[in-house]
Order: structure tokens, then sequence, then C-alpha cells
């Protein structure tokens, strides 16, 4: 599957970075479904669209993005969700990992790890950087 087919779904409450990551994505080839701003977005969105990739952000209002994934992943268990955070705590990589997240990137976020870990998707393993 090439870059220009894939579709996703962004998530973070903070709008600056919706529009800047939705708009890098863009220049990816990604086709953007939906933008969201909190965790109970993420799995309405994700219902509703289905998409390729979920991009979404952990310390988010009303439910935060663990607790989005561990109902992204029971409506669809092969779901691939990329978490954006600036959290570094261990703690939070590893309930990520234990809840099947596919993919960790830090804030700020490189461009090109992001294109990287897209164009290798495909990939059955699981990438955190």
């Amino acid at each position: 599957m090439g870059l220009i087919t894939k579709k996703c779904v962004i998530i973070d409450d903070d709008v600056q970075i919706t529009e800047l990551f939705s708009e890098l994505l863009a220049l990816l080839g990604l086709k953007i479904l939906a933008i969201g701003h909190n965790g109970l977005d993420a799995i309405d969105l994700f219902s509703k669209h289905q998409p390729d990739i979920l991009f979404m952000d952990v310390e988010m209002p009303k439910l935060n993005g663990i607790e989005a994934l561990k109902e992204i992943k029971k409506i669809n268990p092969s779901a691939k969700v990329i978490i954006i955070t600036g959290n570094t705590s261990s703690d939070c990589e590893r309930i990520l990992q234990d809840n099947g997240v596919t993919a960790i990137i830090y804030k700020p976020f490189d461009i090109q790890k992001i294109k990287q870990l897209i164009e290798h998707f495909d990939n059955p393993v699981s990438m955190y950087t």
C-alpha cells in the first residue's frame, strides 16, 4: 500500500498541533479523514471512518489517549494507532505498549521519523521512536 492510499485521523487537544500535523501528513501523501480533540472524539471518529492510521495524543480532556486506545482496540484489535506525545515517562510507554499501541513518537516530532515509520507500516513489528 503506497503512502497516497493511507487514510488517517488526527486527535490532539492542541488545535495548533492538529493543524501543523495535518499539513505535514498531507505533504507525505496521507489523506486526513477527520480531526478530533479528545479521547471520546478518537473513539467516535475511528468507528465512523475506520482509518488506516490513527494519530493521537495521550494527555487530553474527557478521556485520555490510553483509555481511548483500549476502546479502539476493542473495536478493531489490529488498529494502527500512533501516539504523538510529550510524555516521556517509561510508565506511560509501558502502559501504551501493553495496550497494543503501534508506535510512539515523542514531541517535538521529526517529519523524517514520521515518514520512515509510515513507509515501514506494513512491517508487523511495532516501532517505538
